[in-house]
């Protein structure tokens, strides 16, 4: 059995890196956002491995993998808005969460299927930071 975590952090990487735009501008993506960074932006966040499932064989192992991408804007006076965020995860889960298997080298990608979105906001004395959660789980079996 391997640990496919930094393999799908690589995948996830290449299927959003300077593919999703917002306000005719490429939105960055990180693995560690830098404390500059200008915003909206996009986070590869945690990931976690379960316990193989229970279809694995002697042959094969099957596992489930979750991982999270936030997504932040910032926002200063009275400009504040829930759109940027919502319309950046709207093309986050387009690239993501498609009918197509990704590919990841050495596994077979068996599903992938959102489980959870969460919106929310940080006020600071001088912005309101918007968040946008995404929660994956990913299927995949060793090959």
């Amino acid at each position: 059995m391997k640990d496919a975590s930094g393999l799908i952090r690589t995948w996830l990487f290449g299927v959003l890196n300077g593919q999703i735009s917002y306000g005719g501008s490429v939105v960055p993506v990180y693995s560690f956002a830098p404390k500059d960074a200008a915003m909206p932006y996009i986070l590869l966040a945690g990931q976690s491995a379960g316990s193989e499932l229970d279809e694995s064989t002697k042959d094969c192992y099957i596992n489930k993998h979750t991982f999270t991408i936030e997504i932040y804007s910032s926002h200063t006076g009275n400009d504040a808005s829930y759109v940027p965020i919502n319309t950046i995860s709207d093309s986050v889960l387009q690239k993501v969460r498609t009918r197509t298997a990704p590919t990841i080298s050495g596994y077979t990608v068996i599903s992938v299927v959102m489980d959870s979105m969460v919106t929310d906001m940080m006020d600071f004395e001088t912005k309101i930071v918007a968040i946008k959660i995404l929660n994956f789980t990913m299927i995949i079996e060793e090959v």
